[in-house]
């Protein structure tokens, strides 16, 4: 079977394992007894959290600003920073127990460089899921990471002494930076076997982009001025929710030792509960709207978060039973939010034709910088915070609204692209040629677009489709959406949905992006 199969893998698996250990490192840190000295002893400046976000802020403004050379930088990265972060996490844990320097001081610093060193790990392990893993391959790690979390934080946390916490979260940076070199070298493994690109489509002129030294899958479709500009708002918002629900929950501020889903109910209900939630979460709300335009998939998973929030702004009396299902509502949207806000990154990745890096950069800064307000402007005031929330559940609904009175239908210029954005000097299509917005040479795509033709017309020979499922698959195979496949062929919505799903089934595949990993894989990857 090949790559284009959304099943379960190694290379997935191990980004799980290490996206989860840089989420109970993080948590170690700001709620774990072995570094509540240093979290008491920062009070008086403000919540030690901040420090931690302004690390992520300053490294993801450099991915904004300077992609290609953080890019390029990665080889002296991979070897400095994970060091960084745990001489950073370890400065931080010690600082107020020891007399050489100023305590706050060091706290300080040692937040600031942890974040710096957590941020990039966390991007580069979405970074290899979005550009080796088809969409759903990299729901379901994300939803992985998110659920071990729980049980690790188990394991980390109340179980073991002050010392032990402090250890195993000053290890964790540098574990977590193996696990995804080997998580690296099963996806190199997983791509020489099935590639993405056939040799004959690359012999052509059709660059493979590379991300750690792997060919990259094939980016779905190059997007219009406005569309780009609606999908970046996509991000932007599910960073501003994934802010204002996690400042709610008690991961907002440094200093609380609750490590767990729940304190109130049994520790296994909330671990199946939390399981449950989060794979319907991940079904239904993302991996099922897949075939929906960019700027529109997003919107149940975004006002299903957006209704969690609201419980936030609820009262009740502490320890009764209403308080206890607010409490676990606030706790999953939390999980909801961070799953939400990197599958909007990832997805935003596949079609936008700028710097991955760049992408990676503005939703966290826009998410670090959110909550940097948050934690030093409202820190304490309760009132503010339920007005507040309420205020921006009421602006994510008004942009909702809006996105779905726009016509999201894709430009009669969507194309399949070839990464063109990410590359340095030396891509295949002469520098001459390309136009200055860094897409493909006109020649260029006009090849491809013939090849794709031919291609089409192969898969559709073998594979058996009729005339009508052979015009609905090569207008899919050039980007068009439902919407315009109906406007193109002339067809009811309804005609061309059971056309999609009569061509998913005679090619094996569940969406249009195992379709095109088809579509351009190997005559040899056809069925297995």
């Amino acid at each position: 079977m090949g790559v284009f199969k959304a099943k379960p893998n190694a290379c997935v698996a191990l980004c799980a394992l290490g996206s989860c250990l840089n989420l109970v490192w993080c948590t170690l840190m700001g709620h774990t007894m072995g570094f509540m000295p240093a979290s008491d002893g920062m009070q008086d400046w403000t919540n030690p959290r901040t420090f931690f976000l302004a690390g992520i802020l300053v490294v993801s403004l450099l991915f904004v600003a300077f992609p290609h050379g953080m890019r390029r930088g990665n080889k002296v990265f991979v070897t400095v920073l994970p060091l960084v972060a745990s001489a950073g996490t370890a400065c931080f844990a010690l600082a107020y127990r020891q007399d050489l320097f100023d305590c706050a001081s060091l706290a300080a610093f040692g937040l600031c460089v942890s974040g710096v060193g957590y941020f990039w790990l966390v991007a580069r392990y979405n970074l290899l899921l979005a550009r080796t893993q088809l969409f759903s391959c990299a729901v379901w790690s994300i939803v992985g990471a998110l659920f071990v979390k729980l049980v690790l934080l188990e394991a980390f946390g109340a179980p073991l002494d002050s010392d032990a916490q402090v250890a195993v979260a000053v290890v964790l940076p540098i574990v977590s930076a193996l696990v995804f070199e080997a998580a690296r070298a099963a996806a190199l493994r997983q791509v020489e076997r099935n590639p993405w690109v056939d040799p004959g489509l690359a012999a052509h002129g059709t660059h493979v982009h590379t991300e750690f030294g792997i060919h990259s899958r094939p980016r779905a479709v190059a997007m219009d001025r406005a569309e780009k500009r609606d999908l970046m708002v996509v991000v932007a918002v599910s960073a501003i929710l994934l802010a204002v629900v996690r400042a709610m929950s008690f991961l907002g501020m440094w200093g609380d030792t609750h490590t767990g889903l729940s304190d109130s109910i049994a520790w296994v209900v909330s671990l199946a509960l939390a399981g449950v939630c989060l794979a319907l979460f991940a079904r239904f709300a993302l991996i099922g709207v897949q075939e929906r335009p960019v700027s529109l998939r997003f919107q149940p998973a975004i006002l299903a978060t957006l209704a969690g929030m609201f419980a936030m702004a609820l009262q009740a009396e502490e320890g009764s039973a209403t308080a206890t299902v607010l409490s676990i509502v606030v706790q999953l949207d939390e999980l909801f939010a961070h799953l939400l806000f990197w599958c909007v990154v990832i997805a935003a990745l596949d079609v936008l034709d700028v710097p991955s890096y760049r992408v990676v950069g503005f939703a966290c800064a826009v998410y670090a910088a959110v909550s940097i307000a948050w934690v030093v402007l409202m820190s304490r005031a309760t009132v503010i915070d339920t007005t507040l929330v309420l205020l921006a559940a009421y602006a994510v609904v008004v942009f909702a609204m809006r996105v779905n009175w726009r016509r999201p239908e894709a430009s009669a210029s969507s194309r399949v692209v070839a990464d063109a954005a990410d590359e340095r000097p030396g891509s295949s299509v002469p520098a001459a040629e390309a136009p200055a917005d860094g897409t493909a040479a006109p020649d260029s795509t006009e090849r491809l677009h013939a090849l794709i033709a031919k291609r089409c017309e192969e898969v559709a020979d073998r594979y058996g489709l009729s005339p009508r499922e052979r015009e609905v698959f090569a207008c899919m195979a050039r980007g068009r959406t439902r919407a315009g496949i109906q406007e193109d062929l002339v067809l009811s919505g309804n005609t061309v949905k059971t056309h999609v799903a009569h061509i998913y089934a005679k090619l094996d595949v569940h969406d249009r992006q195992e379709m095109m990993a088809l579509l351009l894989g190997q005559n040899g990857n056809a069925r297995s």
